[in-house]
């Protein structure tokens, strides 16, 4: 009999949170907007980077280029003012029809260096929100993620209670101890995990949520195993887990993660249902996506506008100086002073990026690889790296293809150990997969797949392609090669005939749609007359 460590308690994020209370504010994607990588999005978020500085050097850090400058206040205020108003551009970007309701992010280096600064712009925005009687006044969300070392900073305490009913808090505990201090270290080398860890489990023990995040890096990666029964000891019910997206990867790195995958699994099997809990490494993932879902993976590429602590406006964080360093020049789509993309070449830059799409920026392997969803990217980085946002990096491959078969152990062995779930297939060929975990674990796998109900790809094939329009069976799945020609060009005949065939319904269930309302007004009429 399993038992359960912790009971779980539903924590609704905003944006599901803005759905369900207004569902009449939300709209759904058709096929074509998915087609054409556009996508629904109930908030939009404002993020204010209060200062560059930190009190930490963590190694794996994305920001390489941290100095000591501050955001000014009235600078703040003015774009809580643009915010409200939409003046300057800010109704292009976001407004209440677009956007029903907002995030107010705030981030460092440090934020909570900054604790006084944030207290008054928050303070500010609720203020005019209210004064002018704004649909945000009740509709608004504060984010904050803290490295924990100031958390019981008596100005930081008071801000947190102020606002515990609108806040999403979180503090960045990489697992265990030895995974943390192994990369989140104070200047002088000095550990962390003592406060961060201790932040944590102070504020959940409050009855708050805590939202966590764990960061696998080359250096860490052995410890994941140890990090996610830590964290579900410490109480935590959601917990989150990605890969730096930077090179460094390698063949051993990908072995290692299925193991620890697998550890983590054959020694917690018994101690919980893995339904009591969210582990977003280990759900969706793992499947082809069919060629209808193209829009872009990551939000930044204009869904994050940021301020830096100068008053530049970008589309992310990730497009910042202290992001990109000195050698690659910041992607500014405006000034809190002069307005956001009014200039044309701002106006350009947004531009460019709506029109980046999951096809547009992925090579054919990546397009129609059998493991693609799940598999993500930073926009950000890729400009970093290439000097466009239209192309992706793909040094976390490997990675996700060992996430893949990791997945479909967790989740397969929990269901043979009665925990109610869809069993996980296996689509990446067996040559791939052996090449990562090896033939005795594979076989392994495949046997216990199978024993629970699920499919393994055994045709020796590379790529997926899903023949039918919103279908997640493994029986619609064409799998093939594109180093065979012949294979290839039905594959993109098939495509196209399929993407015409989504729109063409859609246009005809619309024209369906308008007739049938059409009709019943005729019959109100005739019954008037």
């Amino acid at each position: 009999m399993k038992k359960k460590i912790v009971e779980k308690h539903e924590f609704i994020q905003f944006n599901e949170w803005i759905s369900r209370m207004y569902p009449e504010l939300h709209q759904s994607t058709t096929v074509k907007e998915r087609i054409d990588g556009q996508l629904s999005v109930l908030t939009r978020s404002f993020t204010f980077q209060v200062t560059d500085k930190c009190n930490l050097a963590c190694t794996y850090c994305y920001q390489i280029n941290k100095s000591t400058r501050r955001m000014k206040l009235e600078d703040a205020k003015l774009a809580v003012d643009k915010l409200l108003s939409g003046e300057d551009g800010f109704h292009d970007y976001i407004n209440p029809e677009k956007s029903p309701g907002i995030v107010l992010e705030f981030i460092g280096g440090e934020p909570f260096l900054e604790i006084e600064l944030i207290d008054q712009i928050v303070d500010y925005f609720r203020e005019q929100a209210i004064k002018l009687n704004h649909p945000w006044a009740n509709r608004f969300c504060i984010s904050i993620c803290s490295n924990g070392v100031l958390y019981h900073d008596e100005r930081v305490q008071k801000f947190l209670q102020k606002n515990n009913g609108v806040i999403s808090f979180s503090v960045t505990v990489d697992g265990v101890q030895e995974l943390h201090d192994k990369c989140r270290i104070f200047p002088d080398g000095r550990p962390s995990y003592y406060l961060a860890h201790g932040a944590a489990l102070d504020w959940m023990s409050r009855g708050y949520y805590m939202g966590s995040k764990i960061t696998m890096s080359p250096e860490n990666i052995t410890y994941v195993a140890d990090s996610l029964e830590q964290m579900i000891k410490d109480g935590y019910a959601d917990i989150n887990a990605n890969f730096v997206y930077e090179d460094g990867w390698e063949p051993k790195h990908a072995t290692e993660c299925y193991k620890q995958i697998k550890q983590f699994t054959d020694k917690t099997l018994m101690d919980f249902d893995m339904n009591d809990y969210a582990i977003s490494f280990l759900t969706l993932n793992g499947d082809p996506m069919p060629c209808t879902d193209n829009k872009n993976w990551c939000g930044g590429t204009g869904d994050m506008l940021s301020m830096d602590p100068d008053g530049y406006l970008y589309p992310c964080i990730r497009y910042m100086e202290s992001s990109l360093g000195n050698n690659i020049k910041p992607l500014r789509i405006g000034n809190i002073h002069t307005g956001l993309m009014l200039k044309p070449d701002e106006k350009k830059c947004i531009d460019c990026m709506n029109a980046v799409t999951r096809r547009s920026q992925s090579t054919d392997e990546c397009w129609y690889c059998p493991v693609a969803k799940g598999c993500g990217w930073c926009s950000g980085y890729n400009y970093q790296t290439f000097g466009t946002v239209n192309k992706r990096t793909v040094f976390t491959c490997i990675m996700h293809k060992a996430r893949s078969l990791a997945t479909a152990y967790y989740i397969n062995k929990h269901i043979a150990s009665g925990d109610k779930g869809i069993p996980m297939n296996i689509y990446l060929p067996e040559d791939e997969a052996v090449a990562i975990i090896g033939k005795e674990w594979y076989n392994e796998l495949v046997a216990l797949t199978e024993a629970v109900g699920g499919q393994v790809n055994k045709t020796g094939k590379h790529q997926a392609f899903i023949d039918k329009v919103e279908s997640n069976e493994f029986k619609d799945v064409v799998f093939f090669d594109l180093d065979n020609e012949q294979e290839a060009k039905e594959i993109a005949n098939k495509e196209k005939e399929l993407l015409h065939k989504a729109t063409a319904n859609e246009v005809t269930k619309s024209e369906k749609e308008a007739q049938a309302k059409l009709d019943k007004l005729k019959e109100a009429r005739k019954k008037l007359m």
